[in-house]
């Protein structure tokens, strides 16, 4: 009989994949960061609030209780493209208990052009510690917004992989490996080159929880390897906007 610590490993790592690019066989992606160095190096920007490095083969995102709005992305042209799929594996990590909790999201967000009010933002997973649906969405102001949310453990600490595909005519989402939604209606789709983003959004003037933003790892990959799933799957729930800015 094989050890039960084997047994453990290989149902972990052999049976049961953690990214969607392996079960739908996207091949090697396009650009990738493992934060494996020790270092992070210049390849990651932040908005100026906050601190980002690369601790225990991770990149942290750490904000204060008066960080404010930290956002944090790759200046580097590999992980931008118009169609392709990302997926990375993320968490939050709550350092402490009293405060306004952050909302933690995971995007992509437009490389140029107008995006404010989220316009042209693509969500794979958006949420709050503790909450018990993430969220995601595509937004295309001023016209709508195409959302949908999915029960998960989100408590603190939590992690989870979240994925998108982009063609010319649908965007799908993916959520530890499952395909939840397929989007084809034109109003969806914007076009436009993307680029990855961390965000932990703070309520203005709140004092916020102490938190960190951690990601085992972010991908890229182009559309050469067709699918080797289905991603049938049902479409977004469209919510007409109301744009304040």
């Amino acid at each position: 009989m094989r050890p039960a610590a084997f047994v453990s490993t290989c149902i972990g790592y052999c049976q049961h994949p953690t990214n969607a690019a392996k079960v739908f066989r996207w091949g090697v992606p396009s650009w990738d960061q493992e934060f494996e160095t020790g270092t992070l190096g210049s390849t990651w920007q932040t908005n100026g609030t906050g601190t980002i490095g690369q601790q225990n083969g991770m990149l942290t995102i750490q904000a204060a209780s008066d960080s404010g709005t930290v956002a944090v992305w790759p200046d580097d042209a590999g992980a931008a493209a118009t169609t392709g799929r990302w997926e990375a594996r993320v968490r939050a990590f709550e350092r402490s208990t009293t405060g306004t909790p952050y909302r933690f999201t995971w995007e992509l967000v437009p490389v140029s052009g107008n995006d404010s009010c989220g316009q042209n933002r693509i969500v794979l997973g958006s949420y709050i510690p503790g909450a018990k649906r993430v969220r995601g969405s595509v937004n295309t102001l001023p016209d709508n917004t195409f959302a949908y949310s999915r029960l998960r453990d989100l408590r603190s600490r939590a992690w989870h992989t979240y994925a998108v595909e982009i063609t010319p005519d649908h965007i799908s989402w993916f959520v530890d490996t499952k395909v939840m939604r397929t989007e084809t209606r034109p109003a969806a789709l914007a076009g436009v080159k993307y680029r990855p983003e961390l965000v932990m959004e703070a309520v203005p003037g709140a004092v916020m929880r102490p938190s960190w933003f951690q990601s085992d790892w972010v991908r890229a990959y182009t559309l050469k390897r067709p699918n080797a799933k289905s991603i049938k799957a049902p479409a977004m729930r469209e919510v007409a906007n109301s744009p304040t800015c």
